[in-house]
Parts: structure tokens; C-alpha cells; sequence
């Protein structure tokens, strides 16, 4: 089962626990599992928010999925333990189901018998027993054959982390956010850029494919987010051109280093003097700052400006979903990483 669909069956399972009020061990685990790893960043954070206050409506289905499949394909010990806790059984039914009940009852003497079944009333004869016996089997069958086929639909593929070469350029574009990968205010300004490595880079930039980069806006307040994407034939020589970057970025006096949480292989951000930016529409202060992270054989930058109090935390949410971006392409799954500012 792959992280995309294993983070689906276990978002089923807990709209379904949700809807009829879950109390059993084995979906108390499913859930603080879930909660535990989802509290610990911003966006899983936000996609909780959502699930508490419309438990298993459609938005917060997606947003939950979304964000615990980027988790899954990071860490396959999480994924092991997602598929033992829904092994274990699935939420409690509703309290006082309705119930078909059928009884079995052979009545008679050992010659002169009859074999009830719900409804149906069988003489006791060899061919009868026979019969019953057959279904019996079949039953078996069905039962064995249905949770082995369970099992084997919960155990197939493992949620990693890869590092691949992002060789066709849709692929690079893909990591750029969409329309719905940001909150609706945000509307992208024109098509992406993108270019080959001959036509981006350096002469002593070696390895790389392709650049792609967007620019998402908001008008009011006033919200611009720049993103851009380098892939490069291997891990190596990103790396090499990632601490080219920050090199420059440390060497600028027109850049101040900013606290930022680790993320992928190595992460950085940086933000302007103050003073560099002036004020927005509302006479607020604003600042720009621009977080890089480095992703395998992929590097990804976000220049965020904004009023001064919105840097952070939305800095770093917009930098771990760029990241997170760049390690669902490596591992062969479509970008679906979200930002919640």
C-alpha cells in the first residue's frame, strides 16, 4: 500500500470512528498516533484544527490526508504502525445496530430430523448435511481469503524517503504550489518560469537540469511569496551549489541570518535589514525573507514579504511545504504538500 493510499484508509477509518463514536483500544491508537505525529508542524497542526471543529467533512478529510501522507512517505516505522493499528480492528458500529439474527437447529430423531436455517427448514438427510458442510467450507474460505487479502493491501510498499534525479521538467514544475495549494486570497501572478541548466546557471554550476519558479500574491493585506526550484542531476552537486548560495546569502550585507527549523537535508533563511522595504497600503511595517532548503538532489527557495508580524511563523510554513514538495517528486508521488497561513 502506498503512503497516498495507506493515509486514505486510515483517514476512512477515523471519519467512520467519528461518526459513530469511537471508543474501542484499537482506534484510540489509530487516532493519537495520528494526532501525535500531526501535532508536531504547523500545517498538520492547522489540518487537525479542521478536523476538530467538522470531524470527517470533506475539507478536513483532504486536509488531514494531505498532510499524513507527506508524513508517511518520510517514515516507514509510522506507516508500520498506522497498518498494525488498523490490523487490530476497525471503529465500533453505532450503539443498538439493527440486527438479523439466524438460528441453527436440527430437531428430530437421529432418522426423522429437520435442519433449520433462518427461514429455511431442510430434512435431515446425507445430501442436506453435506450441503451445509460445503457452504461451511466456502465460508471459511471467503473469511480467510478476505483477511489475508487485507493484510496483504495493508502491507504492500513502505513509506521512504528517496533521493532521484528530477530528469523532466514538468516534474521540477509540479513542485512549484498551485492554485489550491495555498490559502484562496493568494492568486498566482502569470504562468511559471521555467529553464533548462543551460540557460540558468553558472559555468561552474555543475548538474544542473532545471530551474521553475511562481510568484503567489495576496492583495489585501498585502502578501507576496516567490518560489523557486533547482533540480540537479545528484545529490552532490545540489549540495555543492546549496552551499554556494548560502555562502553568498552569508557574505551580503544587505542580508541578516534568521533562526530557521531544520528541514530536509540542510535548511537557511535569511532576512533583510529593516528599513530595505518600507510599508504596506496599511502603514504596516514590512519586512522580506527568504528560506532555502535543500532536498536531496533538489533545492527550493521561498522569498516571503509581508507585514512584520506575519514573518513567522508563515516563513516556515511556506518553507516545509516547498520541502515537502520537493520529497514527494522524489519519491515518484505527485506533490500535494499544502501551506495553512
Amino acid at each position: 500500500m502506498s503512503p497516498t493510499d495507506l493515509a486514505g484508509a486510515v483517514v476512512a477509518a477515523l471519519a467512520s470512528g467519528a461518526a459513530s463514536g469511537a471508543g474501542t483500544a484499537a482506534f484510540t491508537r489509530l487516532a493519537d498516533l495520528v494526532r501525535t505525529r500531526l501535532g508536531r508542524s504547523d500545517e498538520g497542526r492547522g489540518a487537525l484544527g479542521l478536523w476538530d471543529a467538522e470531524p470527517g467533512s470533506d475539507q478536513a478529510v483532504q486536509a488531514v490526508r494531505a498532510r499524513l501522507t507527506v508524513e508517511l512517505e518520510g517514515d516507514p516505522a509510522l506507516a508500520e504502525q498506522l497498518r498494525a493499528a488498523l490490523q487490530a480492528g476497525p471503529p465500533p458500529v453505532p450503539a443498538h445496530p439493527p440486527t438479523i439474527t439466524q438460528r441453527v437447529h436440527i430437531g428430530g430423531n437421529a432418522h426423522h430430523a429437520t435442519i433449520n436455517v433462518g427461514p429455511l427448514h431442510l430434512k435431515k438427510t446425507t445430501g442436506a448435511v453435506v450441503t451445509l458442510a460445503v457452504i461451511g467450507v466456502v465460508l471459511a474460505l471467503l473469511v480467510v481469503l478476505g483477511l489475508r487479502s487485507v493484510v496483504q493491501l495493508l502491507g504492500d510498499g513502505e513509506g521512504e524517503r528517496k533521493v532521484a534525479a528530477l530528469s523532466e521538467l514538468t516534474t521540477v514544475t509540479s513542485v512549484l504550489p498551485g492554485r489550491n495549494s495555498l490559502p484562496a486570497e493568494f492568486k498566482s501572478q502569470g504562468e511559471p518560469v521555467t529553464k533548462t541548466g543551460e540557460q540558468e546557471c553558472r559555468p561552474e554550476c555543475e548538474g544542473l537540469l532545471f530551474t521553475a519558479e511562481t510568484t503567489m500574491e495576496r492583495e489585501r493585506p498585502q502578501k507576496t511569496a516567490v518560489f523557486y526550484v533547482a533540480a540537479f542531476d545528484s545529490a552532490p552537486r545540489a549540495a555543492k551549489e546549496f552551499e554556494k548560495i548560502r555562502s553568498d546569502l552569508a557574505e551580503s550585507s544587505e542580508k541578516a541570518l534568521l533562526s530557521f527549523p531544520p528541514m530536509g537535508d540542510t535548511s537557511t533563511a535569511y532576512q533583510s535589514y529593516p528599513g530595505e522595504n518600507g510599508f504596506n497600503e496599511d502603514d504596516e511595517s514590512i519586512v522580506e525573507a527568504e528560506a532555502g532548503v535543500l532536498v536531496g538532489t533538489v533545492i527550493v527557495f521561498v522569498r516571503y514579504t509581508t507585514a512584520a508580524g506575519d514573518l513567522e511563523p508563515s516563513l516556515t510554513t511556506l518553507g516545509r511545504m516547498m520541502a515537502d514538495r520537493a520529497q514527494q517528486a522524489q519519491n515518484g508521488n505527485t506533490p500535494s504538500a499544502t501551506a495553512l497561513l
